[in-house]
């Protein structure tokens, strides 16, 4: 196949990617829903290729630096080529993100929040938007950071688009090990009710409700996916 095939067309869109963001509808309207904590971080798309690791933040700008995360990435990679949608959290990685983390990102202002959710026009954007700006850790390229995993969208040449959620978690599960500075996010089914006290313990504030069968469409908002704060009770 020839360099200007469609392989190597949808090679090159896959550089413009974008994380998907969560829509506002309720929960309850999740068909086939599962559960994941939601990470109080950086969301970012890691790009592993043969040459290394690429970082791009939530509104398709380049990081730089992250240089030993960026190796622990490649190093976790079981794949040849893998796309990666995920949150930057401080290092050492734990199964938390307490609440000294929870520090607003000035290199990122909430113009950003504002494209990534659709903008501020209801009371549910306007609360979205607070949240996400709650998540916001400050990290520096030259700092500890770790890469917490939650969705898999490229796969040895293949995009995984169009297939199921709950398929790209198991492709995820089998292409990226865990490494210190790695992990994939856990994911439960409902009832989650069990989980509300141990998440609130772990620092976490709220959980994404997401459809099993949903597909991924970088850049936009999607009904398919929504969040929901953790009770305190």
């Amino acid at each position: 196949m020839s360099s200007s095939g469609p392989a190597s067309a949808l090679t090159a869109e896959r550089e413009t990617w974008r994380p998907m963001a969560f829509g506002f509808k309720s929960a309850k309207g999740i068909k086939d829903p599962v559960c994941e904590p939601l990470w109080a971080g950086r969301r970012t798309i890691a790009d592993v290729r043969a040459s290394g690791v690429e970082l791009h933040d939530e509104v398709g700008d380049s990081l730089e630096g992250f240089a030993d995360l960026r190796a622990a990435i490649k190093g976790s990679s079981v794949a040849r080529e893998l796309v990666i949608d995920g949150y930057l959290l401080p290092a050492p990685l734990r199964d938390t993100v307490g609440a000294e983390a929870l520090i607003g990102d000035e290199s990122a202002p909430t113009a950003r929040q504002m494209l990534l959710l659709g903008g501020g026009g209801t009371n549910r954007r306007k609360e979205e938007l607070r949240n996400a700006e709650e998540r916001r850790v400050r990290l520096t390229p030259e700092g500890p950071t770790a890469f917490m995993a939650v969705d898999l969208l490229w796969l040895d040449g293949e995009s995984l688009l169009d297939v199921p959620l709950l398929e790209r978690k198991r492709l995820l599960d089998s292409a990226l090990v865990d490494h210190e500075l790695v992990r994939r996010t856990m994911i439960v089914r409902p009832p989650v009710e069990a989980w509300y006290a141990q998440w609130r313990a772990l620092g976490f504030r709220e959980f994404a409700i997401k459809s099993a069968n949903s597909r991924y469409r970088p850049g936009t908002a999607s009904d398919a996916w929504t969040t929901q704060p953790i009770p305190r009770r």
